[in-house]
């Protein structure tokens, strides 16, 4: 312990806390951390002021905050999702459109197919390897577009999800096709270049095992006994399964990387990830300790000594820039028809940032002297350009004020129209209905519910509503003539198909073998309500009574009679729950040894009097 010098992490983690601190205090939003970071990384670096050291255990830290950083891009990804949403059939242009991992994939092979044709467009200028330069131009920084869509909020929609995917393909297909192509180069083909297969089968190996441990009941109970213990088990394992498949992919000597990110997209297969603490202790491990290491030590150990040559490299440079943001903004604009052209453009700008895989690659380039000094500091410096130009404009394409836009949209105003609108915001689903009673406005004003009211749902109307490739729309009108000519305009005038309407208000012509209208047939749905009540009256008549009844409510803590006290010290309502506890940017769940603290904000579920009970415990009477 005398031996280790704490000195460079020390101001690796003062630079980790004091960038955000800043870029919050003067309130910097279009300039990511994770950039600023890298910058101070490089200022603090031995080639400027020579702050910071790169020491074995900084080095191990940084290493250690990539492999977490990709292992968390995996977990992001909904791989049940991925997996349901696969074509049954033949792949046609609305298919495309309406997957996520199939956008994701024709954006990548897009790239990459762009970018034989440009290398080769640079080797008229200069002597290049075309083939090598074809793969290097596609390669994506999940380290950079990853934390962003993260501050953005973005990951867990379908816009993040297809730009988290894009990333993943691109990192995972370069990682391979870099170190088959090497590896080709140095000792000729050989059957050993083929071991990288080896992750596919471990992942589906532990995928099967894991189904079934996780299914054995004495395994859940000591899962739960032990998740908020001193043990946190949970964790413990999250890290193990990590481990394992960087040491497949070190054992068969592959990029590490590829390990971490399969092990993330293994995990995400068994975590409900709305609710799981799970998430928020790794996020807090993972963002708060391993990876800002990994961000400022990019930057500590840039050589810039390899841009000595930068005069010679300057139209390298600008081609290299212009390749970067042609082969990824071109193939991204098939995101137009799904969530416009404003948006489309973002997603291309942002993943034309460009980072650690790149400079690995032309690091192994100059390796096998498929590049030189000067082309690898052009790339060197094209790189970090990018990376700094792209976020940038990134954050301006995407203002959060953009045009309003919904997920689903319901046409008429029913009293089921009002109880599935109600039901969506309480999953989070973003719902626009249009109505055409006015007797029905109170309503949705008092429930707080999106709505346009209009006297007459026309095709003028629907016209209007710029409904887009993913989203879903629901015909639910008092007239069955109508429900029927608005579904027809909507699926012949409009070419849209991801509708719902009622199958009394369907023709044949709607109804056929080839329409992918999906409808609901509202005699089947009664009869099975009525069975319902009669095979299991009290369950049914406890949801649909309470459901109007029961709310959401967040609280902040403002007694000072409760502060430090545990929950099952206070006498809560019966008829209510604690849901979710915040403290300082921290989310997680409550139990009975919990102490609360006064500024904590919890989230409560109840009817009103519960609520009420609720208010006046953590805030007194008001």
């Amino acid at each position: 312990m005398e031996n280790l010098d704490y000195w460079p992490l020390f101001i690796v983690f003062m630079i980790a806390w004091i960038v955000p601190m800043l870029l919050s205090w003067f309130e910097v939003s279009k300039v990511p951390s994770v950039i600023v970071e890298i910058i101070v990384g490089v200022a603090c670096g031995p080639f400027v002021l020579n702050i910071i050291s790169d020491t074995p255990i900084v080095s191990f830290l940084a290493d250690t905050g990539f492999l977490f950083l990709i292992f968390l891009s995996g977990l992001e990804i909904d791989m049940q999702k991925i997996i349901s949403s696969f074509p049954k059939g033949k792949v046609t242009l609305s298919n495309l459109l309406k997957n996520s991992f199939l956008l994701a994939v024709f954006i990548y092979f897009g790239s990459l197919i762009l970018s034989l044709p440009f290398a080769w467009f640079i080797s008229l200028f200069m002597e290049i390897d075309i083939f090598f330069f074809a793969l290097l131009l596609p390669t994506v920084a999940l380290s950079i577009t990853v934390p962003i869509l993260k501050a953005d909020g973005e990951l867990s929609r379908k816009f993040g999800q297809v730009m988290l995917m894009e990333g993943a393909i691109a990192t995972v297909m370069s990682i391979i096709i870099i170190s088959v192509y090497s590896g080709v180069l140095e000792n000729g083909f050989e059957v050993e270049l083929l071991l990288f297969i080896l992750i596919f089968f471990a992942f589906t190996l532990v995928y099967i095992i894991g189904k079934q441990i996780s299914r054995k009941r004495r395994f859940q109970i000591i899962l739960y006994k032990l998740e908020h213990a001193a043990s946190q088990i949970r964790i413990r394992g999250t890290v193990a399964l990590l481990m394992f498949f960087v040491l497949i992919a070190h054992l068969i000597n592959t990029e590490l990387i590829m390990g971490a990110f399969f092990a993330g997209a293994l995990l995400s297969l068994f975590v409900e990830k709305k609710r799981s603490s799970l998430l928020f202790k790794l996020d807090g491990m993972s963002y708060g300790f391993f990876i800002p290491i990994f961000f400022i030590m990019v930057g500590v150990n840039l050589d810039l000594s390899s841009l000595s040559q930068f005069e010679e490299s300057i139209p390298f440079i600008i081609t290299l820039l212009l390749g970067f943001a042609i082969t990824q903004i071109l193939p991204a604009l098939i995101m137009w028809k799904v969530f416009g052209l404003k948006k489309a453009l973002a997603g291309g700008v942002l993943l034309c940032a460009r980072m650690g895989l790149t400079i690995a690659a032309a690091q192994i380039g100059l390796n096998l002297g498929v590049i030189n000094s000067a082309e690898n500091a052009g790339i060197v410096i094209s790189s970090i350009l990018i990376s700094l130009i792209s976020p940038l404009l990134y954050k301006i394409l995407n203002k959060s004020e953009v045009e309003e836009h919904y997920e689903i949209y319901i046409l008429g105003g029913l009293r089921a129209s009002i109880i599935l609108a109600e039901r969506l915001k309480m999953h989070g689903i973003s719902a626009l209905s249009i109505v055409q009673k006015k007797d029905l406005i109170p309503e949705y004003e008092r429930k707080h519910l999106n709505f346009n009211y209009v006297e007459q749902i026309s095709e003028e109307v629907i016209s209007g509503l710029n409904i887009r490739t993913g989203d879903l729309v629901i015909v639910l009108t008092e007239s069955k003539l109508l429900n029927q000519e608005l579904t027809t305009f909507i699926k012949e005038k409009l070419h849209h198909s991801k509708i719902i309407a009622r199958k009394q208000s369907a023709n044949r012509k709607l109804i056929g073998p080839n329409s992918n209208i999906k409808f609901i047939d509202h005699d089947e749905v009664l009869a099975s309500h009525v069975e319902s009540l009669i095979v299991s009256p009290d369950s049914i008549s406890s949801l649909s009574e309470s459901f109007e009844n029961y709310r959401l409510e967040e609280i902040q803590i403002k007694r000072k009679e409760i502060h430090k006290k545990k929950v099952k010290e206070l006498a809560l309502p019966p008829t209510g729950s604690l849901v979710i506890q915040k403290r300082d940017g921290e989310v997680f769940i409550p139990h009975g040894d919990t102490k609360l603290l006064l500024g904590d904000f919890i989230t409560v579920i109840g009817n009103q009097n519960a609520l009420a009970e609720f208010r006046k415990t953590f805030v007194g009477n008001t």
